[in-house]
């Protein structure tokens, strides 16, 4: 795989998790590591910070993915309905 697939695999992943972080519990990655609130450009910067770092360490990493190919469903047909009669 090369490096530019293996990058795009990895933000993708990225952007899933962050994702399914901010769905769950936003404020692990919103909050300040302070007893100060975060401005919102803090918090933007702060995430884009994280998304880059995740990216740059799952890009390290083999990263297994399926691809979406509806054909390899039917790779055993051989013409004829398997459905019971």
């Amino acid at each position: 795989m090369d490096i530019t697939t293996q990058t795009l695999l990895a933000a993708d992943l990225a952007d899933r998790w962050i994702d399914a972080i901010l769905g769950e519990q936003p404020d692990v990655l919103l909050q300040a590591d302070t007893d100060e609130p975060l401005t919102p450009e803090d918090m933007a910067r702060n995430l884009a910070q994280f998304r880059a770092t995740l990216i740059e360490e799952l890009s390290e990493q083999p990263i297994a993915f399926a691809m979406d190919d509806d054909d390899d469903d039917d790779e055993d047909d051989d013409g004829e309905d398997d459905a019971p009669r």
